[in-house]
């Protein structure tokens, strides 16, 4: 097989040239063969280059996972222009607030997202045009005459495109963090940082052109990019799903039989729950998580009830596609690797375990906890507009990751926290996962969330939010705990009952939300 490429064009062009004619993309009733893509993506960059973009231009997309997203983020890049995919659950005022910041020149919107897409292009006359989509979320374009629509108006357009130089070096993409803290942060990824793990990808998930792939993950998510830039590398097929639905995930899982998926811990614990063994799923030869830790209970389902090959990934917004990431393997579980741990890092990357804020170069010893720094070829380059914190966060070519871990003789990495996640309580520094693990193994615990609250007496109490699952008190959680090997002073103080525990746009518990909303409590 050839190389790997190392632009999105370049991915692209390699992909119809090898694999002209699998299928690509599916989405509902939409099937692109891997030709019929490179012709959509070419018609959408003569779209928007009439439409003003130009290289170099910020492109706006507010859209879910589907085809037309997939045909207008290849053609953004085609055009040596930059897709900025926007968070489709954010508030208006967030989305206006990037905007301001990204500047871009148009804005592309799902129909489905018409009322938030209007509202902001009212308040940002920055964005000087826009293009709306159809997906199976919203089939019927409606809206102002006059405001093309795809796919329906690529038909009209051209499928050749004259020369356009875009080098590893481009800006490829820049993809907003959660937002946990604050307003998302524009990370800045390269053609080569995007495109630099892609055959460690699609080995991690099949790599080849019969593998197919389920991505359900927000386009503002780097979790999208990792369930597309490998396989568009190995000529599989990638099916979109644009919404959240256990047993339609399972349902296509069986009639597109996915050979592999990747779903955060809460979404499988969903998937469990929706009955998988009343699906075909034999299809499948392997699967992952990624995003936050497993719980075991939920570990042991798996492997029984849906496949026995199980990935775990570690990767944020700043390590890319697969290039700076951890994987831990099936066969690192069947030799009893421990379930908290990320793995090893990937081929080409390369970790340590400094102290906090410390110097890259100093790594502490072997199975010393510290901040987690990361160097490899997916890396990004910084931060959007912001030198201050490209400064703070990148490192002569390291990222400081802002994680807490511990890596073992062998290269193991167990992740034991954020640094600013850390409970310090009554003079001891405590890291709420070992605790949420005990919590989730009590069968009145659907979720949990263990953070410290301000106390007088303690300096932070640890409290335990709770989502029940059926009936089941502080006292019963008291109880429950003190049976359990979890030490005595690492044991919540107080509970608090709630019906859902807040999220951040990737699926992870927002320990910070629960922080500030239960501070003056």
């Amino acid at each position: 097989m050839e190389p790997a490429a190392r632009t999105l064009p370049a991915l692209l062009d390699r992909a119809a040239r090898l694999f002209p004619d699998r299928v690509a993309a599916v989405e509902g009733d939409c099937r692109l063969t891997y030709t019929e893509l490179q012709g959509q993506v070419r018609r959408m960059a003569n779209l928007l280059r009439i439409s003003g973009v130009a290289r170099g231009d910020r492109v706006a997309l507010l859209m879910p996972p589907s085809v037309p997203h997939l045909v207008t983020y290849l053609g953004i890049g085609l055009l040596g222009a930059v897709p900025v995919a926007f968070h489709v659950r954010e508030s208006g005022q967030t989305l206006r607030k990037i905007a301001e910041s990204i500047k871009p020149r148009l804005l592309v919107y799902d129909v489905a997202y018409a009322d938030t897409a209007e509202a902001l292009l009212r308040q940002v006359p920055q964005i000087r045009g826009r293009v709306r989509a159809v997906s199976t979320l919203a089939p019927d374009p409606g809206g102002p005459e006059g405001v093309p629509v795809i796919p329906r108006d690529l038909a009209v357009m051209p499928d050749s495109l004259g020369p356009v130089t875009v080098t590893p070096e481009d800006i490829g993409a820049i993809v907003l963090s959660s937002g946990t803290t604050g307003l998302p942060k524009g990370v800045v990824h390269t053609h080569g940082s995007l495109t630099g793990g892609l055959k460690q990808g699609a080995d991690c998930m099949g790599g080849t052109n019969r593998d197919a792939i389920i991505n359900i993950f927000t386009t503002a998510f780097v979790g999208w990019l990792n369930c597309t830039l490998p396989q568009l590398h190995s000529g599989a097929k990638i099916v979109y799903l644009p919404k959240w639905d256990a047993v339609q995930y399972l349902e296509t899982i069986a009639v597109e039989r996915i050979t592999f998926f990747i779903l955060v811990p809460t979404m499988w614990r969903m998937l469990m729950a929706a009955g998988p063994e009343h699906h075909d799923i034999s299809s499948l030869r392997g699967v992952g998580f990624a995003g936050e830790p497993m719980d075991a209970e939920t570990m042991r389902a798996i492997r029984a009830r849906v496949c026995d090959r199980v990935f775990n990934t570690y990767g944020t917004t700043e390590t890319g596609p697969w290039g700076g990431c951890t994987i831990m393997r099936p066969e690192d579980y069947d030799r009893g690797g421990d379930l908290r741990s990320i793995g090893r890092p990937a081929d080409s990357v390369e970790m340590r375990v400094i102290a906090p804020g410390g110097d890259i170069a100093q790594p502490l010893p072997v199975g010393a906890e510290g901040e987690l720094v990361v160097h490899g070829p997916s890396l990004a380059i910084g931060i959007w507009d912001r030198p201050d914190l490209t400064a703070k966060a990148f490192d002569n070519g390291w990222w400081r990751s802002g994680d807490l871990a511990v890596m073992d003789g062998q290269g193991f990495v167990t992740l034991s926290g954020r640094v600013d996640d850390m409970i310090i309580s009554g003079g001891i520094n405590i890291m709420p996962g070992s605790i949420e693990d005990a919590l989730l193994t009590h069968p009145g615990v659907r979720e949990c969330a263990v953070v410290g609250l301000h106390s007088h007496e303690w300096g932070q109490e640890i409290t335990g939010f709770i989502v029940p699952e059926g009936d089941v008190c502080a006292r019963n959680l008291r109880d429950f705990l003190g049976s359990t090997d979890l030490s005595p002073y690492k044991h919540p103080r107080r509970y608090v009952f709630v019906d859902a525990l807040p999220k951040g746009n990737t699926g992870k518990i927002n320990r910070k939300a629960l922080k500030q909303t239960y501070a003056t409590e």
